[in-house]
């Protein structure tokens, strides 16, 4: 058993034989080890055409993983609560620090008709990188369907 220091300043490293670990303010994280970032939104309502569901400026360098799968134990997860009359698709966006008002779709949730619970692809099923400073939007599809309501996500990614 590891007998790590009692009073810990966040960042303080400890050592023990070969391993490491930092403490980042709540627990000792080994050294390498990567930790999670999770993102949430809700939107009460009916989203209207296009409408922006969610703005994130990421505060650290992340990794969305392939098709949104599961990180660090944690999984993206997204659901309405009145199913949807047609196949409702909202679009995960991405834009660089550098260009911060330039979009590139990077994913999709999809809400299947008469469905409340997405389903999530990214493009092309690659892992997602994202810069600190770079902005993460999700976006209501340009037609809106006119039933699928409060809509609501929680997106899971790992520190990279």
């Amino acid at each position: 058993m590891i007998d790590f220091p009692g009073s810990p300043t966040t960042g303080q490293i400890f050592t023990s034989g070969a391993l490491s670990w930092r403490w980042d303010g709540t627990k000792w994280l080994a050294q390498g080890a990567a930790a999670r970032y999770v993102v949430a939104c809700f939107v009460p309502g009916v989203p209207t055409a296009s409408q922006l569901l969610l703005e994130h400026r990421v505060s650290k360098a992340i990794e969305i993983p392939a098709n949104f799968g599961a990180a660090l134990g944690h999984a993206s997860q997204a659901r309405g609560t009145v199913a949807a009359t047609a196949s409702t698709t909202i679009v995960v966006r991405k834009a660089t620090s550098a260009a911060p008002s330039t979009f590139s779709d990077v994913g999709t949730i999809v809400i299947a008709a008469a469905a409340l619970v997405g389903t999530f692809a990214t493009s092309g099923g690659a892992a997602v990188s994202f810069a600190a400073g770079d902005t993460l939007a999700l976006v209501a599809p340009a037609t809106a369907d006119t039933t699928f309501a409060n809509f609501a996500a929680t997106l899971a990614a790992v520190e990279s």
